[in-house]
């Protein structure tokens, strides 16, 4: 790893990641007949990369340019995506389930009761699945659709749930630079959760997984700073936005277990059932049935109205060699998964008993978020992109971790290049905890 962080550095990684990130943001602006445009942004993302992430560059210099990367390769051609769609035009049917079950809503029904087929959505969001199960129910937590209800007031198809995901993206972008506890920690993180590559063609899809994501990160940025009340906020808003989030909880009370005292730790876990319960209770109490054929069923059921068996992992393989009949054939998700999932913790338990760090942190739980995804009904390519997220983030995490008792102010930071000071190891910044 020292010889990873000479030769690549924080800045050699972002170059990577930006190059394939200018190639998908000219294609947009071509796809928009702004191919010059798309040119120049490209070229532009490059050179400020390689500008700003030269050796002896201030930290602030490198900030201004990740943000100006975001606004260039990210912001924009989304912005220019939502202007130009046409009235009543097809999208995702994600986020047109999230514009009728804010509807209805406001309409006083519950979006959780009845189907979808008679609503405005034209198009199969899936080329290799010929019936549209996404207008079977609302398969999303309920805050996915409280979240839209303030732009559904304006009654206007203009003013769909498309546009929250531009400053979902800022909010995604300041939870990423949350959990750095050092410079290059923090440029580390944005880096691979908002300019992976993976997460530009699902961010210019509306895949949603960044509004249960940014809450989350933020979530573990604010426990790792002392905020348990706001931490435990956090991740209830973001169980109440999608059931991924739970994919988080194992490994965290593990940590606040070990780490919090426990007033500190009835404060976050009272805070987060709070803020979730708030979300959640009464919609399951609306429906029971609803709420969890929707939010559950949906996802381990049978038959036309579930989750349709594809992807990469067992299940799809298992179809493509006609082990499985058809694509809505039962496969036993939830027994294979589990057993595996709780291998996969008790090894995960005991490794990060003995040595905790963020670095294992990331690693497990991209490993627990595989087992999960591959033993489903469905690999899709949000799903994988949740997963080498946080594989990525365990990357850097080691590729800028500071030495044990090693790291003090002025000390040189092999992952930002030669003349760049690592910060001060303090309370809020341990010694012994990586970067990220």
């Amino acid at each position: 790893m020292p010889l990873l962080r000479r030769s690549l550095g924080i800045g050699g990684l972002l170059l990577a990641l930006v190059v394939i990130d200018a190639i998908g943001a000219a294609i947009v602006f071509g796809l928009l007949g702004l191919q010059l445009v798309g040119y120049l942004v490209a070229a532009v993302g490059v050179l400020v990369t390689v500008v700003a992430f030269r050796d002896g560059t201030s930290n602030r210099i490198r900030l201004a340019a990740v943000g100006l990367l975001l606004l260039l390769l990210l912001f924009i051609p989304q912005l220019l995506l939502i202007v130009a769609q046409p009235p009543n035009a097809p999208i995702i049917d994600g986020a047109l389930l999230n514009d009728v079950a804010a509807d209805r809503l406001l309409s006083g029904h519950d979006p959780y009761v009845g189907d979808f087929l008679n609503t405005q959505m034209r198009t199969f969001y899936i080329s290799d699945v010929p019936v549209n199960f996404g207008l079977a129910k609302f398969v999303y937590m309920p805050g996915m659709a409280l979240l839209d209800v303030p732009l559904r007031m304006f009654h206007s198809d203009r003013a769909n749930f498309s546009w929250l995901f531009l400053p979902a993206l800022v909010a995604l972008a300041m939870a990423a630079w949350s959990l750095g506890r050092s410079a290059a920690g923090k440029l580390a993180a944005v880096a691979v959760v908002t300019l992976n590559p993976l997460f530009e063609l699902d961010y210019y899809y509306l895949l949603n997984d960044l509004f249960f994501l940014a809450p989350a990160l933020a979530g573990i940025g604010m426990v790792r700073r002392g905020r348990p009340l706001v931490a435990g906020a956090l991740f209830g808003l973001s169980l109440g936005m999608k059931q991924q989030a739970v994919l988080f909880l194992p490994l965290l009370a593990l940590y606040c277990f070990q780490r919090l005292e426990r007033r500190d730790l009835y404060r976050l876990s009272g805070a987060a059932a709070l803020v979730a319960g708030a979300i959640v209770l009464p919609f399951l109490a609306w429906d029971p049935g609803a709420f969890l054929a929707g939010t559950t069923g949906f996802f381990y059921g049978s038959g036309v109205d579930s989750y349709p068996i594809r992807g990469l992992g067992l299940q799809g393989i298992l179809l493509d060699l006609g082990v499985i009949g058809n694509r809505w054939d039962s496969f036993p998700s939830a027994q294979i998964q589990l057993p595996l999932l709780a291998i996969a913790l008790v090894l995960a338990f005991r490794d990060l008993r003995q040595t905790w760090s963020w670095t294992r942190f990331w690693a497990w739980l991209g490993l627990e978020s595989l087992i999960v995804f591959a033993f489903g009904r469905v690999l899709s390519p949000n799903y994988l992109d949740l997963v080498v997220t946080f594989f990525l983030l365990a990357f850097v995490s080691a590729l800028v971790g500071e030495t044990p008792d090693e790291a003090r102010v002025g000390d040189v930071h092999p992952a930002l290049g030669p003349g760049r000071p690592v910060e001060a190891v303090t309370d809020d910044n341990p010694a012994h905890l990586p970067a990220v």
